[in-house]
């Protein structure tokens, strides 16, 4: 069994729920759109939860929390990813941060293209 985990996106939208599962070293497994509501708060956590089981593998779940929908009701959104039960599931708030002033020391040495990716597939397995 890998011991690197999968990694779930969840894109909050005003009309649908989008989910991006990534295996490590496979890249992109599923994809899904999914009501904006779930008809019982539990579920999600119930998929995120299955979805672990289903591959016997940690899940680590991102979800926008830059969303219009999460930061008019995070509460909302902390009922439905509320404490996971067990440590195969983790959820991260994440708010990619603006794109931040370049140095040009670094920028002198290159784009290092290659190393970014390699850092990418290592930890999502997206190529």
């Amino acid at each position: 069994m890998s011991s690197l985990p999968l990694w779930l996106s969840i894109e909050p939208g005003k009309s649908e729920i989008r989910l991006l599962l990534s295996e490590p070293s496979a890249g992109t497994s599923l994809k899904a759109r999914l009501p904006p509501e779930p008809a019982d708060p539990r579920a999600l956590m119930m998929l995120l939860e299955a979805l672990s089981l289903w591959y016997g593998l940690p899940l680590h779940a991102v979800l926008d929390a830059d969303s219009e929908d999460v930061r008019r009701r995070p509460e909302h959104w902390s009922l439905l990813l509320g404490d996971a039960p067990d440590c195969a599931v983790r959820v991260e708030w994440v708010a990619v941060p603006p794109c931040r002033r370049h140095d040009r020391f670094m920028e002198s040495m290159g784009a290092f293209a290659q190393g970014r990716k390699l850092v990418s597939f290592a930890a999502t397995g997206q190529r």
